[in-house]
């Protein structure tokens, strides 16, 4: 797995964010492919841009492959975006709910183990 980062945003780039992520979704449904719609949100910040766009390609497959139990080679073709792309983009997605629910544990049983320890 390639090394990922989590930003945390200023309340600044939270509408950024925000506004683009809205945009995106919004271009989808009118029918543009993924990269058209990625293209059409004016972000200046090139890596708030990429985060946004990870994200954004995150949601939907969470949504057409979890939630419609479409397939990844489906969303593929969909949003004319390389199968390499969605299976990385869906493979961070999954280890960030590891992680998630790792910490979660931790919190939540401070004293047990994780694991097969």
């Amino acid at each position: 797995m390639e090394d990922f980062t989590y930003k945390e945003y200023t309340e600044e780039e939270n509408e950024i964010y925000n506004k683009a992520m809205d945009e995106i979704m919004a271009a989808l449904k009118n029918g543009l492919k993924f990269n058209e719609a990625c293209k059409a949100i004016n972000v200046e910040d090139k890596e708030l841009k990429s985060y946004i766009e990870d994200d954004a390609l995150k949601i939907i497959i969470a949504d057409m492959h979890y939630v419609k139990g479409l397939s990844l080679q489906n969303i593929a073709d969909d949003l004319e975006v390389s199968i390499e792309i969605i299976n990385r983009a869906n493979a961070e997605m999954m280890e960030d709910v590891a992680m998630t629910t790792t910490d979660l544990f931790k919190i939540n049983n401070p004293e047990r183990p994780i694991g097969n320890a």
